[in-house]
């Protein structure tokens, strides 16, 4: 199905509702009950164009940041000069003294081995700032987090099971400033104080970071995750 100028795959499945979704590589696919028209489809999709411009926008900033050939990558907000080097050994991924990033891969290699030996370095460096970062705050705003669990996520940088203490982390937060990081990490213990977005939660917010706000525009300048 063809809109203005979105591709957009239809699917009839044997489902009760609309289901419109958006892949990481900005493919749009809408799936409708069995008994649904395509006019219906359609109109229904034309009303979501404006959620569907604004998600497939995102995207596209974001491949722009990361580019294929992988020749530099954001680190803490900063774009980094990466050296690739092939060779039978383990694959890994480390920075020299200059802040400069060295992969280290087989000679095989594909561009998903590469982006899985960078997640994986992310994940590494986020959780050693976290652990530095969440014994300051923890003890500055009198929490505890029972343990913290890092992972790529789509939609958020962050969540904070308040039953449990738990806080989950993006890894995709290695790549944003260090003044991002700990926004989001003070973001979630507050949520250990106060459990919704409300005047109460911003309160805290307020007291404990007061220039917040200007870091929550920061951080989501390229993404829509809050």
């Amino acid at each position: 199905m063809h809109i203005e100028d979105i591709d957009i795959t239809l699917q009839r499945k044997k489902i009760r509702s609309i289901r419109l979704s958006i892949t990481p590589e900005g493919e749009v696919h809408l799936s409708v009950p069995l008994s649904f028209k395509e006019s219906e489809a359609k109109s229904f999709a034309e009303a979501k164009l404006p959620w569907i411009r604004k998600h497939l926008e995102r995207i596209k900033n974001q491949k722009a940041l990361e580019p294929e050939d992988f020749s530099s990558v954001l680190f803490l907000g900063e774009t980094r000069k990466t050296t690739i080097t092939y060779k039978n050994a383990r694959q890994n991924a480390y920075t020299d003294e200059n802040g400069n990033i060295h992969l280290s891969l087989k000679p095989e290699a594909t561009t998903a081995n590469i982006q899985r030996v960078l997640d994986k370095w992310y994940n590494e460096e986020l959780q050693k700032i976290i652990e530095t970062l969440s014994k300051e705050w923890e003890s500055v705003m009198g929490v505890e987090a029972s343990s913290f669990r890092f992972r790529r996520m789509k939609s958020r940088w962050g969540s904070c099971n308040v039953l449990t203490h738990q806080i989950v982390l993006n890894t995709e937060l290695a790549k944003k400033s260090f003044p991002c990081i700990e926004y989001i990490l003070v973001h979630e213990l507050a949520h250990l104080i106060e459990r919704g977005h409300g005047p109460r939660f911003k309160a805290v917010m307020d007291k404990y970071l007061p220039h917040w706000k200007t870091l929550r525009k920061e951080i989501n300048g390229k993404g829509v995750f809050f």
